[in-house]
C-alpha cells in the first residue's frame, strides 16, 4: 500500500509544481507585455534594399543622450511585426542633435543624416553627417556644417540629374502659410555644396488641416518630388500634446530636372494628394523602386505612442 501512497503524493507534488510554474509563466508573460519594445519615432526614413530601411530619431543632446539616433529595420514577415536594431553614434566627439531627416544618395552606398538646425543662432548644432551603409547599420565617415543657416528643417532629399547631384531641403514653417523649397548642387564625395541656394515658394496644401507645411521629402528616379505635411498638437496649443491628436498629408508636389544644364524645380500647379492620414503624424517618406514597382513608405513620429512604418497604396502622379 505504500507504493500507491507514494505515487499519490508524487502526483500531487507534480500538480502543485505545474500550477506554480503556470502562474509564474503568466506573470512572466504579463511582464513581457508590459515591457514590449516600441519602435522609436521615425523622423527620417530611407529605403536601402529589399525590405530593409534606415530611420533616424530626433533625440536632443540636452537630457536625451541615452536615446538612439538611428534604426536599421526590416518590414514584417509575420505577425511579430517590424524587426529593428537601434543605436546611437558620435563622430569626432560630436553627438548628433535633433536628427530630423535622412537623404539617400542615389546610386551610392551613402546616407546623409541631417540635424534640423534647431536655432539660427547656434551653428554648433547644424551638422550634416555622411554615413556609409553597413550590413548591421551605418558607419559615420564625415560631417559638415549646413551650407546655410537653418531654423528648423525636417525635410531633405538628394536627387541625381545626369551626372549632377542636387540637395533639396525645406523649413517646416510652423503655423505659416508657405515655406521655401530650396536646392543646391552637391558633391557627395567630398560633401561640398556649390553656388547659392535656389528657392521656390510652396504654399500649404491645406492650411486648415496642417500646421507644419513640409516635414518630409523624397525624390524618385523620374524626378518626382514627394512631401509630407502634418498637424502637431503642440503647435496648436493642445493640452498634453504628446498624446495627440495627429494628422498628416502625403503629396506629389513637383519635378526636379535640368534646364540648360542647371538643376531646376518646377512645382505642380496644385499638389497632388496621395493620402490623408488621421491619428498619426507622418514625418518621413521614402520611395522603394524595383523592377516591378514604385512604392511609397512613410514613417511616423507619434510622440508617446512611438513610431510606425507603413506602405502607401497610390498611383503614380501625373503633372
Amino acid at each position: 500500500m505504500r507504493r500507491p501512497a507514494f505515487r499519490s503524493n508524487y502526483l500531487t507534488s507534480i500538480g502543485l509544481l505545474a500550477t506554480l510554474l503556470s502562474a509564474v509563466g503568466c506573470m512572466q508573460e504579463e511582464h513581457s507585455n508590459q515591457s514590449a519594445a516600441t519602435l522609436p519615432d521615425l523622423s527620417g526614413l530611407a529605403w536601402i534594399e529589399g525590405d530593409r530601411f534606415i530611420g533616424c530619431h530626433d533625440a536632443k543632446v540636452a537630457g536625451e543622450n541615452s536615446k538612439p539616433r538611428y534604426t536599421s529595420l526590416h518590414l514584417p514577415t509575420n505577425s511579430r511585426g517590424v524587426t529593428y536594431r537601434d543605436a546611437g553614434f558620435t563622430f569626432q566627439g560630436i553627438s548628433p542633435n535633433d536628427l530630423e531627416s535622412i537623404a539617400k544618395v542615389p546610386g551610392e552606398n551613402t546616407l546623409l543624416l541631417c540635424e534640423s538646425g534647431n536655432s539660427k543662432d547656434n551653428p554648433a548644432i547644424q551638422n550634416i553627417f555622411k554615413a556609409r551603409i553597413t550590413a548591421q547599420g551605418i558607419e559615420i565617415v564625415d560631417a559638415v556644417k549646413w551650407p546655410v543657416l537653418v531654423h528648423n528643417v525636417e525635410a531633405t532629399a538628394v536627387a541625381r540629374i545626369g551626372e549632377k547631384y542636387v540637395f533639396l531641403f525645406a523649413e517646416r514653417a510652423s503655423n505659416q502659410q508657405s515655406t521655401q523649397l530650396s536646392w543646391l548642387e552637391f558633391n557627395p564625395a567630398d560633401m561640398s555644396f556649390s553656388g547659392e541656394p535656389q528657392h521656390v515658394t510652396f504654399a500649404s496644401p491645406d492650411p486648415d488641416r496642417y500646421n507644419r507645411i513640409i516635414v518630409g521629402l523624397d525624390v524618385d528616379s523620374d524626378g518626382t518630388i514627394y512631401s509630407l505635411s502634418a498637424f502637431d498638437a503642440e503647435e496648436a496649443g493642445f493640452p498634453n500634446p504628446d498624446n495627440g491628436p495627429f494628422a498628416g498629408g502625403i503629396y506629389a508636389i513637383g519635378m526636379v530636372s535640368a534646364t540648360d544644364g542647371k538643376p531646376m524645380i518646377q512645382l505642380f500647379e496644385k499638389p497632388q494628394s496621395l493620402a490623408t492620414v488621421d491619428g498619426q503624424k507622418p514625418e518621413s517618406i521614402t520611395v522603394r523602386e524595383t523592377n516591378d514597382a514604385k512604392e511609397i513608405f512613410y514613417g511616423t513620429d507619434d510622440e508617446n505612442y512611438g513610431g510606425v512604418i507603413r506602405k502607401l497604396h497610390h498611383q503614380s502622379p501625373k503633372e
